[in-house]
């Protein structure tokens, strides 16, 4: 006994004259089984933030730093993966941030993810100390409607960090809801213990959050590998990382915990 076929057909229809439609247009595709078609999906448009974040991992970063066009041999990992990004948008949402600092931006995709997810009053000051990664991302950032809620400053951290101290304190400008620092490992406790010793900096509910990720940030030295002199090794700050966490935990006034490769901290009394 043959076998009987289970594939489903689409209905025929018949024309007015009572003919088959496809005796009378031998090239309809009427007769397709539904299996074969393709299912038919809406063009799948491109963000600002994925065109920054597909650039970076294109641009050969070793080759800027070996030409002098940037301060140190960045990465392109050091910008904000995708999971890093819906990260930081649920630290922004989930807060009511309105206000954000940065300190350390690289090209921005972090900055604008941020943007993104505040209100349309909403502001990011980001501090970046290389002007080629700055300006590298500043044209995504200006074709995204976020992109005018981000401020950035170029120049060392510490500098520009303590002008805002100095605003803080003489009740020039509004705390921080948030502060993300992703800058250099030596230089991460002086910013965070600043942060917190300058009365206005921080909100109430301020959230900060540091990248404990090793191998990041950290000035280039040079080394000869296989007859290749023109190659860089960076510290991996582990002694810095290690030594930011006790320094958390011994404060009695703050508590933290650890998820994403970020070390949250918050006061005690405040609530996330």
């Amino acid at each position: 006994m043959a076998a009987v076929s289970t594939m489903q057909w689409e209905p025929v229809m018949g024309l007015a004259s009572g003919a088959a439609p496809t005796a009378t247009f031998p090239n309809c595709h009427l007769l397709k089984p539904v299996a074969a078609q393709k299912a038919w999906s809406a063009p799948q448009q491109s963000s600002p933030l994925a065109e920054l974040r597909k650039a970076v991992q294109e641009e050969n970063w070793e080759r800027n730093y070996e030409e002098g066009l940037t301060k140190m041999n960045m990465r392109a990992e050091w910008s904000a993966s995708e999971e890093r990004v819906s990260t930081f948008r649920w630290l922004a949402s989930s807060n009511a941030a309105r206000r954000v600092l940065e300190i350390g931006s690289f090209c921005g995709a972090g900055a604008l993810a941020l943007a993104e997810a505040m209100p349309a009053d909403g502001e990011v000051r980001s501090l970046e100390l290389d002007p080629f990664a700055v300006e590298f991302g500043r044209p995504f950032q200006l074709k995204s409607r976020a992109g005018q809620k981000i401020t950035t400053t170029v120049g060392p951290a510490m500098h520009a960090l303590e002008g805002l101290a100095t605003e803080a304190k003489g009740h020039g400008a509004k705390p921080f809801d948030l502060v993300i620092i992703d800058a250099d490992k030596e230089g991460m406790q002086s910013y965070f213990d600043l942060l917190w010793s300058t009365p206005g900096l921080l909100s109430e509910r301020a959230v900060v959050c540091v990248d404990m990720t090793l191998f990041k940030g950290q000035p280039p030295t040079r080394y000869v590998k296989f007859g290749f002199p023109h190659r860089w090794q960076s510290s991996s700050g582990q002694a810095e990382i290690d030594g930011m966490r006790a320094a958390v935990q011994e404060r009695g006034d703050l508590r933290s915990f650890e998820f994403g490769g970020l070390l949250v901290v918050t006061r005690q009394e405040a609530e996330m």
